[in-house]
């Protein structure tokens, strides 16, 4: 029944969303320090009730925070806290033209190897602790954080409640088989893997490697990459919500 009425809500939030071009203002930047020393930047969309399930939302390589400017408002609308966080990985993303302000801050320090950006990604887990959010964290990756919020979840699985893993695939160079690794070690939490339309080669091996049956893999017909695949083709949503409705609100 929850899920029914879940459903309700979301299409009439979405649908107002798109109508009224709702809640890009709907936010607040603020910055943190990673324990590395690290300074973080991230757009808050608040709830104002941090009981609720938190999103933690995580760009592609060279993009920023800019990439969810589209999506956390209708997560928001729906009952969630959302935080789309800068990683040091960064960029201006090209859907909203926002510029990387952790990649800004931290000029000096060179990115040659995927996982260097992982601290910031514990940084972000973190500080939705120390900030006091109780309710269920769901961390949510694109492109490359798709695959270090596996790891992420491998390493915390007492923290993190679901996984939402956007074009996740064997990026890491030095070695072809470490993210299926990490996604081995994804146990007794639900993960959601999709990607773009032609992408089924690269992240069906790393929706394989996750052990269990509390996982769902979709194909769309249309969509690119990443998370932007919901900016491409809004009928992408409709597996996310269901998988939403069905570990997240249950």
């Amino acid at each position: 029944m929850r899920g029914k009425i879940y459903l309700i809500l979301f299409a009439a939030c979405f649908l107002s969303a798109k109508l009224f071009g709702q809640a890009a203002d709907q936010f607040e930047t603020i910055s943190f320090t990673g324990k590395d020393g690290i300074k973080i930047s991230a757009d808050i969309y608040p709830n104002e009730d941090k009981s609720t399930p938190v999103f933690l939302l995580f760009h592609q390589y060279r993009s920023s925070r800019g990439e969810y400017r589209d999506i956390a408002p209708i997560l928001n609308d729906m009952g969630f806290n959302a935080i789309a966080f800068d990683t040091r990985a960064g960029g201006t993303d090209r859907w909203n033209n926002v510029e990387n302000l952790t990649s800004i801050n931290n000029e000096d320090i060179p990115i040659d190897y995927y996982p260097e950006v992982y601290p910031d990604l514990e940084a972000a887990l973190q500080y939705v602790i120390d900030e006091g959010y109780t309710g269920k964290i769901i961390v949510w990756g694109s492109s490359f954080s798709a695959t270090l919020v596996l790891k992420l979840a491998g390493d915390h699985p007492d923290k993190i409640s679901a996984i939402l893993s956007f074009s996740p695939g064997e990026y890491v160079r030095s070695n072809n088989k470490e993210v299926s690794e990490w996604a081995s070690k994804v146990k007794e939490i639900p993960v959601f893997v999709t990607c773009g339309a032609q992408e089924q080669d690269k992240a069906k091996p790393i929706y394989d490697a996750i052990p269990g049956d509390l996982k769902r893999f979709y194909l769309p017909n249309n969509g690119n990459h990443g998370s932007s695949i919901l900016i491409d083709d809004a009928r992408n949503w409709q597996p996310v919500k269901e998988f939403i409705s069905k570990v997240v609100l249950e």
